[in-house]
């Protein structure tokens, strides 16, 4: 059944139409696993089957079109119930030949999963939104609103990002931190023996303290992190928390500016999701401001600014916290 299965899904592929098939019953004929089902993941939907009978109302994407029943033999890989949906095709002048597309079936699911997975994280993180102490600070990307952390120790002047194996946040912690280091004197308070020396004698740890590291493998707003990584650091040093309901993004240039953003709507949606009221960004992005949906701009103040220090004066607080000690 399987390979009949196959050839008219293929054959309706080239010369059928997309429909949305109703279940209004189900009968399950048996159930299988591959022999790859030994080793696949138990996240694999694809590792078993069932073989059942289908009695579909099948709703044509032509809305010019009308309903219909159909009687269908199938493979699924994922159960069904009656009053579900499956994606099918069908031949619009034998309309007798329809067939369920298991394998879009499939996909769906495991997008569904996926999104559910990463709003888990979204509300798992959004837990600890409001926890506050220097040195962290919020940021979005790929589509999540991520802590980013610094602590100092004692080191020798490098920056170690951990749990996030993608170079291009690697390299904007680097520039961050290097541009902060040969920028201290007008950046953080007067120290006794001046900073040149302290940051030759510690390093930064730069970490993601809340939930998995998101997937941005190749990610085009990965670099995005410089304000944040910056912010953190000045941060950590200087005992000014980053104000609770603000996040920040933008690239930082070598010169202090702040580069604009790949998409000012993506990065205003993330921070809308994670319930953030305020987002600091570059002032590149101030044209892009119209392609933010009036929705989202009712609930995130969105403010721009020109370089790393106009970004300070707008995210973090006027005094530092009370308990803050700096570093020896």
């Amino acid at each position: 059944m399987l390979f009949k299965h196959k050839h008219l899904l293929e054959e309706l592929r080239r010369k059928g139409r997309r429909a949305t098939g109703e279940i209004l019953s189900m009968t399950t004929l048996g159930e299988a696993a591959s022999l790859k089902g030994a080793f696949a993941p138990d996240e694999d939907p694809t590792k078993t089957w069932f073989d059942c009978r289908m009695v579909l109302r099948v709703v044509p994407e032509d809305r010019g079109e009308a309903p219909f029943e159909a009687t269908v033999l199938t493979r699924i890989h994922t159960l069904k119930s009656q009053g579900g949906h499956v994606p099918v095709w069908y031949d619009p002048a034998d309309r007798a030949k329809v067939v369920v597309d298991y394998e879009a079936d499939v996909e769906q699911k495991m997008q569904l999963k996926a999104e559910m997975t990463r709003l888990s994280a979204v509300s798992e993180r959004s837990s600890h939104r409001y926890d506050q102490r220097v040195g962290l600070v919020w940021t979005p990307i790929e589509g999540a609103l991520v802590p980013i952390e610094a602590i100092p120790h004692a080191g020798r002047g490098n920056v170690r990002v951990t749990d996030w194996p993608v170079p291009a946040v690697h390299e904007a912690a680097n520039l961050a931190l290097g541009f902060v280091r040969q920028n201290a004197a007008s950046l953080l308070p007067p120290r006794d023996g001046g900073w040149d020396a302290w940051f030759a004698g510690h390093d930064f740890r730069i970490f993601q303290p809340y939930g998995q590291v998101p997937a941005t493998e190749g990610a085009s707003d990965a670099s995005n992190v410089g304000l944040a990584v910056a912010l953190a650091v000045i941060s950590a040093l200087g005992g000014h928390l980053v104000r609770a309901e603000t996040a920040v993004s933008g690239v930082l240039a070598p010169s202090g500016e702040l580069q604009p953003v790949p998409s000012l709507r993506d990065t205003a949606h993330t921070t809308r999701e994670a319930l953030t009221q305020r987002l600091v960004t570059s002032v590149g992005n101030e044209r892009d401001l119209g392609s933010v949906p009036s929705k989202i701009r009712e609930y995130v103040e969105i403010v721009f600014a020109g370089s790393l220090k106009d970004a300070m004066r707008l995210s973090l607080t006027k005094h530092p916290a009370k308990d803050f000690r700096p570093p020896s």
